[in-house]
């Protein structure tokens, strides 16, 4: 009787891990929701004076580095336009850019132009790329 208890005991204990590994990902949105800690209000299209939110989520993986890097391209060329690192915590699973409070990041902080156009947002470490998502600016 004791033996399945303990084998029913450890599958619960399995079920209640939350294992589920998927791809890194990028989420772009207007909105930071600060309980939930997550992107609220996603899109990827955006006029030059809205605010974005930026949050690299690693497939509930920690990180292996210490400072993840955002990269911003012009469309499907090697452009940079801008770069930033984000210092991260080997416990962390995501990474937020939002700027502070009293002053959040615009669209146009992010790709240092208003010209409207298609852009890809990439977080890297190092030489390879953890995941990138396609962003258009409108007028």
């Amino acid at each position: 009787m004791s033996y399945f208890f303990f084998f029913a005991l450890s599958v619960l204990a399995l079920l209640g891990c939350n294992a589920v590994e998927y791809e890194p990902r990028v989420v772009l949105g207007h909105e930071w929701n600060a309980t939930a800690k997550v992107v609220a209000d996603t899109t990827s299209q955006f006029k030059a004076n809205d605010i974005i939110v930026i949050q690299m989520d690693n497939g509930n993986k920690p990180f292996k580095a210490l400072e993840v890097e955002l990269r911003v391209f012009q469309d499907d060329t090697d452009r940079l336009l801008f770069k930033r690192s984000q210092p991260v915590k080997n416990t962390d699973v995501k990474a937020i850019l939002k700027g502070p409070d009293s002053k959040p990041l615009t669209a146009r902080d992010i790709l240092r132009t208003s010209t409207p156009g298609t852009y890809r947002i990439a977080f890297a470490v190092g030489d390879s790329i953890l995941a990138e998502k396609r962003m258009e600016l409108v007028k």
